[in-house]
């Protein structure tokens, strides 16, 4: 069973009332996120205004205060549409000290309209598909995609992303093909994906993407797409000098 919260060394996540619980994916995706903000978007952009983040599918706000640490200046909604789990990320980022750029927001995407478009879009999104369901329906809500399809957060993207804005994902590896019909069809485009395995001898479990929405009156985006593969783990069972890089800053054993 999985504790009822998770220390990192500036600020601990609670997630008793969560379905879905601090994992080493998101870990990783989380920090990869953060710093490509910090250093790929926010040191080539010169802005007089803050970057205005969503955060989809939030859950406990680990992504949300990872992004956070990095990119304190940056404003970020974190759009959850389970209440309890929702409330408990208020929770955490009030004691966490970021509740005046960190607001939570009790919302199902597929309906929900924001005040403007955002910058940029987190997603580690619910991506079991076709397989066997929880008893409890708060679990299906944060495994499966039966609130919120690959497609229907797209769309989302594509229609409340600003034009040149970023996106990120966390998906599984198996869903590739599909992802990236749907990310054409929707007119988003891959500009780095780092694929994750456990260990070497592990065949890909997840994907990292981050993409972009086209440019106004753009008729194509960049073809070359940075790819990288990260093991979370050395053969040995230790953590990997990749996966300590991005994860230093927050685990408290590294």
């Amino acid at each position: 069973m999985a504790n009822d919260y998770f220390s990192f060394k500036q600020f601990t996540i609670w997630q008793d009332q969560c379905a879905m619980k601090v994992s080493t994916d998101a870990c990783l995706f989380g920090a990869w996120v953060s710093d490509y903000i910090q250093k790929v978007i926010t040191q080539s952009q010169a802005r007089s205004v803050p970057l205005r983040i969503a955060d989809v599918g939030a859950g406990t706000g680990l992504l949300s205060l990872m992004i956070h640490q990095k990119n304190s200046t940056s404003t970020i909604e974190a759009l959850e549409i389970d209440a309890p789990a929702a409330e408990q990320a208020r929770q955490n980022i009030a004691k966490a000290g970021a509740a005046a750029q960190l607001k939570v927001v009790t919302a199902d995407v597929t309906t929900f309209l924001p005040s403007a478009p955002y910058d940029i879009i987190v997603s580690n999104p619910p991506f079991y598909q076709d397989d066997l369901k929880a008893a409890v329906q708060k679990r299906n809500w944060a495994f499966h995609d039966d609130t919120l399809t690959l497609s229907q957060l797209f769309l989302f993207i594509s229609q409340h992303l600003q034009a040149g804005g970023y996106f990120f994902l966390l998906l599984p590896a198996r869903r590739e093909q599909e992802a990236e019909a749907l990310l054409r069809s929707a007119e988003l485009t891959k500009v780095e994906k780092i694929i994750v395995r456990t260990n070497a001898r592990q065949m890909p479990h997840r994907m990292l993407v981050a993409g972009q929405r086209k440019q106004t009156g753009s008729t194509h985006l960049p073809i070359a797409i940075d790819q990288k593969e990260i093991c979370i783990t050395s053969t040995e069972g230790s953590y990997s000098t990749a996966f300590t890089d991005l994860l230093k800053d927050y685990y408290l054993a590294l």
